[in-house]
């Protein structure tokens, strides 16, 4: 049997919901998420399709764009990793999102609310709440200045333990535990105790079996994986141009003259430790020689 796919990578978690079989459970993640007054009725993909360029474009975000039938358009984001910047691209996305809809001549009383939801595999925020969610209110009273805007935020390794009692987002629990299972015998456990979770095992076990699906998960994680390595190397070449930068600065400071080899050795270093040696050493020695040394 091929290897079962994480439903936390982003490809896998759009395949897996956006499929038309699918739609009762995405209605399903839907209603433990917004935990609607009344059911919801319908759900339309508006983005369903994977452009290859996409899976394989390390910085693009394979979000759902959805549209119920009371209106309402929700953004869905399902992010394992650490972004920088994650609650100002939140801000952003629903501001998209609700942007959009103007056209000219139309009323802004006719714009609908919407509703970013952004499942997360890591803890992006300070609250020790697994779901969390946020309007605009007023900060005094806690008056609600519109229902237009609304964040979610489901940070997975947040995750209450079982045995709790009957939360009220129990359904929204099994859906954390569904995304969140490190092993077969995890996933077996949540599909054992609710039948929507038994379905999406099912999904999630079909998708793994089709090696099409199989290749574009692969190719999104090598592209993950080198965005973020691409990214440690941007920083890591920062600091070491700032510590280069400090040091030749540190030493005309006290009056010492740097030599342009001295200066070329220093700009050439990429060790961030000998280039905080020399720093520190820079701090009392007479000459820019003795600061570098010989290493």
């Amino acid at each position: 049997m091929p290897q079962r796919l994480d439903p936390k990578l982003d490809v896998v978690f759009k395949i897996l919901f956006a499929a038309p079989e699918n739609r009762d459970l995405l209605i399903s993640l839907l209603t433990a998420v917004l935990q609607p007054s009344s059911p919801i009725a319908s759900v339309d993909v508006l983005n369903p399709e994977m452009p290859k360029d996409l899976v394989t474009d390390k910085g693009a975000v394979l979000d759902l764009r959805l549209a119920l039938g009371d209106g309402r358009q929700i953004d869905v984001e399902m992010q394992a990793e650490l972004r920088p910047g994650m609650r100002s691209r939140a801000l952003y996305y629903w501001a998209r999102m609700y942007g959009a809809q103007l056209r000219p001549g139309m009323a802004y009383d006719e714009l609908q609310p919407c509703v970013a939801i952004f499942i997360l595999g890591y803890a992006e925020l300070p609250s020790s709440r697994f779901h969390c969610t946020f309007q605009v209110l007023e900060v005094h009273g806690g008056e609600r200045l519109s229902d237009q805007l609304e964040v979610h935020m489901v940070e997975l390794p947040k995750l209450p333990a079982r045995g709790g009692g009957q939360s009220e987002e129990a359904l929204l629990e099994d859906w954390g535990r569904f995304l969140w299972a490190r092993s077969d015998q995890e996933l077996e456990e949540v599909a054992m105790s609710n039948p929507v979770m038994a379905k999406a095992k099912g999904a999630l076990d079909s998708l793994s079996a089709q090696p099409e699906v199989q290749e574009l998960a692969r190719q999104r994680e090598l592209a993950l994986s080198n965005w973020a390595t691409g990214v440690r190397t941007a920083r890591a070449e920062g600091q070491v141009e700032g510590r280069a930068a400090a040091l030749v600065a540190m030493l005309e400071a006290r009056g010492l003259s740097v030599s342009d080899a001295q200066r070329a050795r220093i700009t050439g270093c990429t060790d961030i430790a000998t280039l905080d040696r020399w720093i520190v050493r820079a701090a009392t020695a007479g000459s820019a020689e003795k600061a570098l040394g010989h290493e």
